[in-house]
């Protein structure tokens, strides 16, 4: 079957219908096998619109190995799953430390993730301040954090 036969059969692209098939079974073996826990804020993937693919550490101008190492790979939501760089461009890269650690900008030393707060926004689904440093005001507050007391 031609191309243009599958395309018109399929109401699309041959290749986006496959890449849209892979979606639904990888989905469809996560929900089965109860791995469909978003790396960065620990919560359901409910829906398949929300499914991406999430390297757990950046790769780009690291290592090609990164990008194929299977460890390297987790499942997140799409709103989830930032981009690993930073404004500010080049040489502002995240603090990546031993796993099971976030770094914690006040102490400027890697903690234990359990001394951290989820925070699905950041690189690595962690706040950028322990909760001792976030409960007893020992950070800059954001605005996020100042609309809450409101």
């Amino acid at each position: 079957m031609s191309n243009q036969k599958k395309a018109a059969t399929l109401g699309m692209p041959h290749g986006t219908a496959n890449n849209r098939l892979r979606k639904i079974i990888l989905f469809h073996l996560l929900k089965k096998y109860n791995e469909n826990t978003c790396f960065k804020c620990s919560k359901a993937i409910e829906k398949i619109e929300d499914l991406s693919i999430e390297h757990k550490k950046p790769w780009e101008g690291i290592s090609a190995d990164l990008f194929w190492d299977i460890e390297n790979i987790a499942f997140s939501h799409l709103k989830c799953n930032l981009p690993h760089s930073r404004p500010g461009g080049i040489g502002q890269v995240p603090k990546i430390g031993p796993e099971g650690t976030a770094w914690c900008s006040r102490h400027k030393k890697f903690l234990s993730v359990e001394s951290f707060d989820r925070d699905c926004s950041r690189f690595n689904g962690y706040h950028n301040y322990c909760k001792h440093c976030r409960n007893f005001g020992l950070h800059p507050r954001s605005s996020t954090d100042r609309a809450a007391d409101s």
